[in-house]
């Protein structure tokens, strides 16, 4: 009976060895770091990617994620013009990938994650306390870049490093959307009647220029008319001198009047369109001066 009880406490010793030493032997992966503590008191170095051994009276505490994390949040803020938003924001980080820091963020704080978020989102509303609603518009990326640069150090404290923050469209309430939409509804219309105005400006300038240039090149059509009508009466008079030098300068003038008035009669009669306003002229220096002139000349003046 002793022999089968020893065999039977044999085997369960080296059952229970077998087991142990099954469990110094553990795989880590990639992207991945493992704490090992030794009778309560963590080593130095923890495990790192690969097949790795215990040693004896060792256990492993925790299996730190490498890898980048994100955490999408909401947060209710109010600008420094008394206007209450929504923001969302997102926040990107990393355990940093080195003893000091991985150890730090296993033991220093218990929710080194959940401070972070908490220390960021306060720095989120910090800065836009002290902005007004259309910098909120415009300078997202900066306020992403203040919180880095103010909560970089404070995240390397529990071996935490900040990849990135991005700051999407703020969601203002219902009643400013409206307000802000009425406001650029006014802006654009506004605009719109401008442009408008100015260009019926702009037509009319054309107008006033083009009149203008219509009107100057009428004027220096009627100048040379005129002056091509005053240098026929000009050679007609000093064709009539020519032909009656015992004729005054009077009765020239009033027969050329008088020619002239009928050349005017001849006109209207063949376009049948043309209206004639008649001043009643004394024949008297014109009969004087068709007295003056050769018979056939008179014969002629008469059949016309």
């Amino acid at each position: 009976m002793l022999v089968p009880a020893v065999l039977t406490s044999f085997f369960v010793i080296l059952l229970i060895f077998v087991i142990y030493g099954f469990s110094c032997f553990m795989v880590v992966h990639g992207q991945r770091a493992v704490v090992v503590e030794r009778l309560g008191v963590p080593q130095p170095r923890p495990l790192q990617p690969g097949f790795r051994v215990i040693l004896p009276l060792s256990m492993a505490k925790e299996t730190v994620d490498l890898r980048q994390k994100q955490v999408e949040k909401q947060s209710s803020v109010k600008t420094s013009d008394d206007a209450f938003i929504n923001i969302a924001w997102v926040l990107r980080f990393s355990v940093i990938n080195t003893s000091e820091a991985i150890l730090a963020y296993v033991y220093k704080i218990e929710k080194p994650v959940d401070q972070l978020v908490f220390r960021v989102e306060n720095e989120l509303r910090q800065i836009i306390s002290g902005m007004t609603l259309n910098e909120v518009y415009s300078r997202k990326d900066h306020v992403a870049d203040r919180i880095i640069a103010d909560q970089a150090t404070n995240a390397l404290e529990t071996g935490l490093r900040i990849d990135g923050v991005v700051i999407e469209q703020p969601l203002p309430p219902p009643q400013v959307q409206e307000a802000m939409n009425n406001k650029l509804a006014a802006v654009a219309k506004q605009q719109a009647a401008i442009a408008e105005a100015e260009a019926e400006r702009l037509r009319r300038v054309g107008l006033a220029m083009a009149e203008s240039q219509s009107k100057e090149l009428q004027g220096q059509g009627i100048a040379k008319q005129r002056m091509a009508i005053a240098q026929g009466f000009k050679m007609s008079f000093d064709m009539l001198r020519e032909a009656m030098p015992e004729a005054s300068m009077v009765e020239i003038t009033a027969l050329l009047m008088q020619t002239n008035q009928n050349d005017m009669v001849t006109t209207a009669a063949s376009t049948g369109k043309a209206t004639v306003i008649f001043i009643p002229l004394s024949m008297g220096p014109v009969s004087q001066v068709a007295n003056l002139l050769p018979h056939d000349v008179r014969n002629q003046i008469a059949g016309s």
